[in-house]
């Protein structure tokens, strides 16, 4: 997993970029498969990253079940609602090999759009964040860190 920033402690370290589909599906880097046990049929919880912005967390549903997360996971019931928890969007689905699925509402309640390339960043131990690269690029160029985005660049794409 590339830091965009290497040797410079605290940057984010991303796992790559994978595309919204058509079909609302996205395929999972295989470190983001590897280090959050994501294997096929694996349940997940997507969870808003920042309010307001594209993007969601994916979280493994075990791993999430033994952390701060266990309340709100507990109250979610099914797969085919999306809930809401202080303004923000929590929905449940499972691993389909090397990809998770969205559908049209979760695509509109995470605001993201179909074609949007999304950079997997390490968040948490639990959780990995799905955000789209214009809004890494927004924000590493406003903190002046263009050679983070230089290396996003060099960031394998997964189709």
């Amino acid at each position: 997993m590339p830091s965009l920033m290497p040797g410079m402690p605290g940057t984010k370290e991303a796992y790559g970029i994978s595309i919204l589909r058509d079909d609302y599906s996205i395929v999972l880097p295989p470190a983001v498969i590897r280090n959050y046990a994501l294997t096929d049929g694996a349940k997940v919880v997507f969870v808003t990253t920042h309010r307001g912005e594209g993007g969601l967390a994916v979280l493994n549903r075990e791993r999430a079940e033994a952390s701060v997360f266990k309340k709100i996971i507990s109250e979610i019931s099914d797969d085919k609602t999306i809930h809401y928890h202080n303004s923000k969007v929590y929905a449940l689905s499972n691993v389909y090999g090397n990809t998770v699925r969205l559908n049209p509402e979760l695509a509109k309640a995470f605001h993201l759009e179909v074609g949007v390339h999304l950079m997997s960043v390490k968040s948490t131990t639990i959780a990995v964040s799905l955000t789209p690269i214009e809004i890494w690029k927004t924000k590493f160029q406003q903190r002046g860190l263009e050679k983070a985005v230089e290396n996003m660049s060099s960031l394998q794409v997964f189709k």
